[in-house]
């Protein structure tokens, strides 16, 4: 039985406790994820235990899933970096970004190209703040005023997060809710349709105004149409962690192919060669990663791999109180031949063997290899203890019965309009951890718990968690320090960017909302 009585506002408080110490110690006190995720996973153990009435065996046993779901989700994350690092180590990074810079003279298209549909496939590949590091100071550099080059990138590519890094966020979103993924994956791309639009009619706001939306108002819509199309087609027949990849290269491709052919160039993309690398051999590993994801979804294929998996049984468990967390056979599988992580250490291996033979003669293989670990070790170590802290606290208060608590709350506070107001709990997470993933760990549960409570979709509460928290992005400290600093605006640059961003943000957020209260009613 989950039902743990009537509401009582100070176990109400209690159990949003852990939260709410991961707020302050961010916001108030500028800590770090992990510090900050340590000292709330601590708080959450004690509410837990002491109010809760959670006992040892339900704590470890959450811990444990805690740990085997940060082992999915970090898995796809380090290789992902991996990969980046061996491209961008080998110029090959360099050479697609030439190209995209060199496809139009236009600037409204080269804004769209850039800020909307480029970074969204950079997203598609590694994420986490990859897709503003580069394509900001690329913008910059060819004559768009920084703070414009980074508030347009940042509000541009929010749209492309949640399927982004071949599907972190969204492999959180389904484990902590236990939807499948056939069910979430298409229901969060439709919702992002809407989002697509409004992200580059934002981007091209933010350039030149009212003038550059009408000018480019027949791109947005057609692109947009395209990619949103994309996002729910690659959702629809299983490749959910392809879809930013997809919708990204084909609004590359077409906004390209219009451009080329308009200046009588055809449709030949005329990539500036470095050392020899044309931009389709710097592009290779990525092409590998789409074929490779391909072959993983034939019906045959997926049914002879898909008995050879990890995951860890775990049974059911009650507090002293009377709240039960089901029992989670095979928890967080991790198929050892379709999970995502060898789709992209392969894609990385065949890039190490490709590049020095064209372009990256200053590394061999192997030296390409260790330095792209070394990189990648010196980046994600610091980021891997946040996200496992935070996830082992989400679950502590999953399984003890404080985010049903938080929810039951939150839903008789909001009523009837607690789906306008979903997407921004997610939102809330991503500006908290600068992260779409940790957001959806977080927040995830309690909004579909919150749905069940007032008898709404909990699918569309879902996917409007991870969108809302994708969106956010656009406003995430972490990130908003990364394009400021590669711009080289000096200190304060943050908040210049974030005064234009927000703006932006909540507009595209509170379009989202709308969405979900109308269809949720």
């Amino acid at each position: 039985m989950n039902d743990m009585g009537s509401m009582n506002l100070f176990y109400w408080f209690v159990a949003a406790t852990p939260v709410a110490v991961l707020l302050g110690c961010i916001l108030l006190f500028g800590w770090e994820s992990s510090r900050a995720g340590a000292v709330s996973w601590f708080v959450g153990i004690g509410a837990a235990y002491f109010f809760f009435k959670a006992d040892a065996r339900l704590l470890a046993l959450a811990n444990a899933k805690g740990i085997a779901l940060s082992l999915y989700v970090l898995l796809i994350i380090w290789s992902a970096i991996f990969l980046y690092n061996v491209a961008e180590n080998a110029g090959a990074v360099k050479v697609i970004s030439g190209a995209m810079r060199k496809i139009s003279d236009d600037r409204t298209v080269q804004c769209l190209l850039l800020s909307w549909c480029f970074s969204a496939l950079l997203q598609g590949i590694a994420g986490f703040g990859v897709p503003v590091a580069i394509v900001a100071p690329i913008m910059a550099g060819i004559g768009f005023d920084p703070i414009v080059s980074v508030a347009a990138c940042l509000v541009g590519h929010s749209w492309s997060i949640s399927f982004g890094s071949m599907g972190s966020s969204y492999n959180a979103i389904q484990l902590v809710t236990g939807l499948p993924g056939e069910t979430i994956g298409p229901a969060m791309s439709l919702l992002f349709c809407a989002a697509v639009y409004s992200t580059g009619f934002s981007a091209l706001h933010i350039y030149g105004g009212p003038a550059a939306l009408k000018k480019g108002a027949v791109p947005v819509l057609a692109v947009g149409s395209v990619m949103s199309f994309m996002l729910w087609f690659m959702n629809k027949i299983g490749m959910a962690q392809i879809s930013t990849l997809a919708a990204g290269m084909s609004g590359c491709f077409l906004l390209s192919a219009a451009s080329l052919m308009k200046r009588g160039r055809g449709c030949k993309i005329q990539a500036e060669l470095t050392d020899g690398m044309s931009f389709h051999w710097a592009a290779s590993p990525y092409y590998a990663v789409i074929a490779l994801t391909l072959l993983s979804q034939i019906p045959a294929v997926k049914s002879a791999l898909s008995p050879y998996y990890w995951g860890l049984d775990f049974p059911s468990v009650s507090t002293a109180l009377g709240y039960t967390a089901d029992a989670a056979p095979s928890y967080a599988k991790i198929q050892f031949f379709s999970h995502p992580m060898l789709i992209l250490l392969t894609a990385a291996l065949f890039g190490a063997a490709l590049y020095p033979a064209r372009g990256s003669r200053a590394y061999s293989s192997a030296e390409l290899l260790r330095a792209s670990a070394r990189k990648t070790v010196a980046k994600c170590v610091p980021m891997s203890a946040g996200i496992t802290t935070i996830v082992m606290m989400a679950l502590i208060m999953t399984d003890s019965g404080m985010t049903s608590y938080l929810a039951r709350g939150i839903a008789e506070t909001f009523g009837s309009l607690y789906p306008l107001a979903s997407p921004f709990i997610g939102a809330l997470g991503t500006f908290i951890t600068g992260s779409n993933t940790n957001s959806n760990v977080m927040f995830g549960r309690m909004q579909y718990e919150t749905a069940l409570a007032l008898g709404k979709s909990a699918v569309l509460l879902s996917a409007a968690q991870s969108v809302g928290g994708s969106l956010s992005v656009a406003i995430s400290p972490s990130t908003i320090m990364t394009g400021a600093t590669n711009v080289g605006l000096e200190r304060g640059g943050e908040n210049k960017i974030m005064a234009v961003t927000i703006r932006y943000w909540f507009v595209n957020v509170m379009l989202v909302g709308l969405i979900v209260w109308f269809f949720g009613r």
